[in-house]
């Protein structure tokens, strides 16, 4: 006869160290509840280059939208933007920007603080150097002195990119890939523990209007890093930015949220329960089995709060 097992859910996409072990020890329900790392590090790296006032303004406007949802899962976060103007007149330059150097939900004026990190002008360098402005504000040097307390040894790093241009660092794209992957390694099931999500130019066929910035170029070199990092590049051009936004955002949830299973099951077994409550397998407001990457990812309202124990049930697919 089959002998149906109920397995752990070991592994959470970003926080595999946020696992809670709650089961008794005579239990033969081996299901766990499992919370997931509410730890996470967002770096904003804005052109400030001619004519992006607009464009920073229409990002800002937008973003309560994205926080109002971090805030509901109740994430820890730390927020920090540098500029892409790597010019040493620039006092700025290398550095993030504002005092302090980094805010958190729970800054006191957080929508204007967030403002000024965000909304910070176009006199800078036509030049922009986004992955050298990155790697210079995420370098050792600068953690251990001016940035210090930004970025933590437990969080989820993710990079949001907003320009109309590509990057003209010195450096391949893969180099600064590279040297995020080494600062913040893989966890043990392979998954990244950063992101690099994109507003820009996708191609020359967008509608922005060159006339209103003087130029526009597809940012290349950003959206590689996107795609290799598993991000979202979404377009800035006119009311694609409100899309942008809303598209991005669901993608940080889902990574935030997606849940790995420690092996393959029988699909049509599998049980998933949020608080106790059977959740139904559905694409809008419900669970999905992604057999690629062996996880189960939560949709629409169907997405768990942080304190809200998670419980997936199956039969391996090994199993007789």
């Amino acid at each position: 006869m089959k002998i149906w097992l109920l397995l752990p859910l070991l592994l959470l996409i970003g926080c595999s160290n946020g696992v809670e072990f709650n089961v008794a020890e005579t239990s033969q329900n081996f299901a766990q509840d499992v919370k997931y790392n509410r730890t996470l590090d967002i770096l904003f790296v804005i052109d400030n280059g001619q004519s992006m006032n607009m464009v920073q303004k229409q990002l800002h406007d937008q973003l309560p939208y994205l926080f109002d949802s971090l805030h509901d899962l109740d994430m820890d976060i730390h927020i920090a933007t540098t500029s892409m103007t790597m010019l040493s007149s620039f006092p700025e330059s290398g550095k993030l920007m504002g005092t302090p150097k980094y805010i958190t939900m729970d800054t006191p004026n957080f929508v204007e603080e967030l403002k000024k990190r965000i909304f910070i002008g176009e006199n800078g360098s036509t030049l922009e150097e986004g992955f050298g402005a990155m790697e210079a504000v995420l370098s050792e040097s600068y953690r251990n002195a001016e940035g210090k307390g930004f970025l933590r040894d437990d969080s989820f790093l993710n990079i949001i990119v907003l320009t109309n241009e590509d990057d003209k660092s010195a450096k391949p794209w893969n180099y600064y890939a590279s040297m995020l992957d080494k600062l913040r390694p893989n966890h043990t099931d392979g998954t990244k523990a950063w992101t690099m999500n994109f507003f820009g130019v996708l191609s020359q066929q967008d509608n922005c209007s060159s006339s209103e910035w003087g130029f526009k170029e597809p940012g290349v070199k950003f959206m590689e890093a996107v795609t290799y990092s598993g991000g979202i590049s979404g377009s800035l051009c006119g009311n694609d930015l409100y899309r942008s936004v809303s598209t991005i955002k669901a993608r940080i949830i889902q990574i935030l949220t997606d849940y790995k299973l420690d092996r393959k099951p029988k699909v049509d077994t599998i049980r998933v329960y949020v608080a106790g409550l059977e959740v139904p397998k559905n694409d809008s407001n419900g669970w999905s089995y992604l057999a690629t990457e062996n996880l189960i990812r939560f949709n629409g309202s169907a997405v768990p709060g942080a304190e809200q124990g998670i419980r997936v049930d199956f039969l391996p697919d090994e199993a007789n």
